[in-house]
């Protein structure tokens, strides 16, 4: 590999890390938005959607065109095909964040924020292992994601016990129906973000040593 080659290779790593932290904030500052009823943070993380799409495209592109003009080999070639799903996965988380902020801002309009604590653990979790999943793309160390299937699995009990909680407080409670719908929105975006993180981890392992794992 040339020096070019590896400097090329060295600034799509930044880029798509860069993408990451862009994308990771939004969910976050999504949750915190929920959290907190603060409409203003929603909104804000609203207005990132075009910017978020701007820095995946151009991302994109810059490994697209990596691959068509040095054609790498073995782990340079793992690394580029490994690094796009990831990106395609760092995409998604932000526009997750991007719907939960939506639907802040249509619960305030229609039936305001009240009681969202179990929610609040699940997106807590699961930006817990997003977080980590980044880190250890960044890091190319996968000693921090070799859990990451227990995890997932304890986000996918949260997920069902919240389901069940709601379901059963919109029998009980008709009128608290359109709140707690929204709520089974959020909580729906919640435990995919929980796969995001899953198939980050999954592409990382795959991207450092070669092995294909299934995690979810």
């Amino acid at each position: 590999m040339t020096e070019k080659e590896r400097s090329e290779l060295s600034q799509i790593h930044t880029d798509a890390c860069d993408l990451g932290t862009y994308a990771i904030t939004m969910l976050r500052d999504s949750i915190d938005a929920f959290e907190r009823g603060d409409t203003q943070l929603a909104q804000d993380v609203c207005n990132r959607k075009i910017e978020l799409k701007k820095r995946f495209i151009a991302t994109e592109e810059t490994m697209f065109r990596h691959l068509a003009l040095y054609q790498p080999v073995a782990r340079d070639m793992r690394e580029i095909v490994a690094s796009l799903r990831i990106i395609y996965n760092f995409e998604r988380i932000g526009r997750m964040g991007y719907d939960i902020g939506d639907t802040i801002k249509t619960l305030s309009q229609c039936c305001g924020l009240a009681d969202p604590d179990k929610l609040i653990i699940v997106g807590r979790k699961v930006l817990s292992m997003i977080e980590d999943a980044f880190d250890a793309f960044e890091d190319r160390d996968v000693n921090r994601i070799r859990n990451m299937r227990e995890r997932d699995s304890e986000i996918d009990r949260l997920y069902c016990e919240v389901m069940r909680d709601l379901i059963k407080r919109m029998e009980q409670k008709k009128d608290d129906v359109p709140i707690l719908a929204r709520y089974v929105i959020i909580d729906r975006y919640l435990e995919r973000c929980g796969d995001q993180a899953c198939n980050i981890a999954e592409m990382t392992i795959y991207m450092v040593t070669g092995e294909r794992v299934e995690i979810t």
